[in-house]
């Protein structure tokens, strides 16, 4: 199958209309007032710093980023122990749950676990995104 290739002054012309729909669509947001005098005062105190101070905080910044780094690496450690901890637990209920699922449904078992499963899954993520979602942080 062959890619069809658009002229190059036709492709600069779909990229020039996505651009000003863009400009259009989203405009840019008014600078609050004094902006200008308030980042050369920044800038200027900035470049005034004492070292040390500047030393300081890049110390600081380092072990910030150190104990975030350790952090997330528990948290990755804790996620994979999780998820191994689920599949055991759900093995074991699966094959509890087999035979009376069989004795009690029949041929239909064989769709009632998954199903079971499935609806526990959308159960556990509906719950996730109800509390994320904008409705749960208007009602707070």
């Amino acid at each position: 199958m062959t890619e069809q290739r658009l002229p190059q002054d036709h492709a600069a012309g779909l990229e020039q209309a996505l651009q000003g729909a863009l400009q259009r669509a989203l405009p840019a947001p008014a600078l609050p007032a004094n902006f200008r005098a308030r980042l050369h005062a920044a800038v200027a105190r900035s470049a005034t710093a004492d070292p040390r101070q500047r030393q300081q905080l890049e110390r600081e910044l380092q072990l910030r980023l150190a104990e975030l780094r350790k952090d997330y690496l528990s948290l990755r450690r804790r996620t994979l122990g999780s998820l191994v901890g689920g599949a055991f637990v759900g093995g074991i209920v699966f094959a509890l749950a087999w035979p009376w699922l069989s004795s009690e449904l029949g041929s239909l078992a064989r769709f009632a676990l998954p199903v079971g499963g499935a609806a526990v899954g959308i159960g556990l993520g509906a719950s996730v995104w109800l509390r994320r979602s904008f409705l749960a942080r208007l009602l707070d």
